[in-house]
């Protein structure tokens, strides 16, 4: 498989439903390529530290079956937007 970071949002909510791919590798891919850019872009402002706990429990409901179409894709929020 490619790196997760490059699929897009349907690809990765298939392969997330399909068991080809856990929310923890998605994460895990989308906080490296945070990583390797940052510090020159400033993209974000803000990254959970809980992302991966986050991402585990995605995969626990996607194991179990029933999870929304995007349960285990992570999501940046542009910080004009309260939250």
């Amino acid at each position: 498989m490619t790196d997760p970071a490059d699929l897009s949002i349907l690809e990765a909510a298939a392969a997330l439903r399909e068991g080809r791919l856990t929310g923890r590798a998605l994460t895990e891919a989308a906080l490296a390529r945070i990583s390797a850019g940052n510090d020159r872009l400033h993209a974000f402002t803000f990254v959970n530290p809980d992302a991966l706990a986050e991402a585990d429990r995605a995969d626990a409901l996607l194991s179990k079956g029933g999870a929304g179409i995007f349960c285990g894709i992570p999501v940046a929020v542009k910080d004009l937007i309260d939250v």
